[in-house]
């Protein structure tokens, strides 16, 4: 995107002139007959409209600008919210019927030879610095592939809400951008924090248990090959067998779920970090998130202490097997 292939670039509300150039701009970029190469490349392809459509949405829709250039139209976006949506539109509905209110960016077309010219960005820029009531939304057909459709979305800050398929069995990617709210970062930040907090306390009272268990089933050993114990060697051995097989299944039991304990602690962490960006961006602080990006700082990513508390289990289970040959052999 360079300065000078925008320059004379306009961004205004569609006209009725403006419909015939509109009809045959998306008439070259028609889904249907569509190179599944050329869509993957080039993206911004649209469903068949009629003129007559067009036309109707000239009042219908909130949002209906074209890129202009002197005379020649190099690209539109159709854009409309979720109360002037058509019966047939069977994807919005069921958007609104599940998530409520929205903008749906219906159709985005640029002339083939003003791509990569940032046309499609100035679009989607002046639809979403003059819609801030509700979430935005974009569904991309992506059957033939629309790699580049997609990578334009991410770009401008969208993110992937789902993947639908519509009964005209065309997968379709469905994109939102959503402002952030600050009351509402506020209450989640708190909401993830707990959570991380809860996480990291579960994982700790699982290691407190694991060792409450590993001290019983010690001495209980202890006691079965003691002279207190069974009555004859052979039921001791039996007993002392089933004793540390218990224990060894244990230790691999409780380092399974500490694994995986801890990976539920770091995508805590994450979402809490990923909160923290946002607050900043209003004025907050990073807390949980501070220095982590720095250089030699991949221990607070990973925190060795959660290593230990998953090896220490496993270590334990190693003991148990090898007492478990003792005892068998003894």
């Amino acid at each position: 995107m360079t300065a000078p292939a925008q320059a004379g670039i306009e961004i205004v509300r569609a006209t009725s002139a403006h419909v015939p150039m509109i009809f045959a701009l998306a008439q070259s970029r028609n889904l249907d007959g569509i190179d599944p190469v050329e869509a993957s490349r080039d993206g911004f392809l649209v469903s068949e409209y009629t003129d007559e459509m067009y036309q109707r949405r000239l009042v219908s829709a909130e949002h209906f600008y074209v890129a202009v250039k002197g005379t020649d139209v190099l690209g539109f976006l159709l854009a409309y919210s979720d109360a002037q949506i058509e019966p047939d539109e069977w994807l919005n509905h069921r958007i609104k019927t599940t998530l409520g209110s929205f903008l749906v960016i219906k159709q985005v077309c640029v002339a083939r030879d003003a791509s990569r010219q940032g046309v499609a960005s100035r679009l989607y820029h002046h639809v979403l610095e003059r819609w801030t009531a509700n979430p935005v939304i974009a569904a991309v057909v992506n059957e033939p592939l629309n790699e580049a459709s997609s990578q334009f979305h991410r770009k401008l800050g969208f993110e992937e809400l789902t993947r639908l398929r519509p009964p005209d069995g065309r997968l379709r990617v469905v994109w939102v951008s959503r402002k952030p709210r600050e009351s509402m970062l506020q209450t989640q930040y708190e909401i993830a924090v707990d959570l991380y907090k809860h996480e990291d306390l579960l994982n700790w009272n699982k290691l407190n248990n694991f060792l409450y268990i590993t001290a019983g089933l010690a001495a209980t050993l202890a006691f079965t090959l003691g002279k207190e114990g069974a009555q004859s060697r052979e039921v001791a051995r039996g007993v002392g067998a089933v004793i540390t097989v218990i224990g060894f299944v244990s230790g691999l039991a409780f380092a399974v779920m500490l694994r995986y304990g801890r990976r539920y602690l770091q995508t805590r962490k994450s979402t809490v970090v990923e909160l923290e960006e946002h607050m900043a961006w209003h004025g907050g602080q990073r807390i949980v998130g501070r220095r982590l990006t720095e250089p030699g700082s991949g221990w607070l990513q990973a925190s060795p202490t959660g290593l230990v508390m998953v090896l220490l289990p496993v270590f334990v289970s190693l003991g148990w097997l090898a007492m478990l040959v003792v005892v068998l052999t003894n």
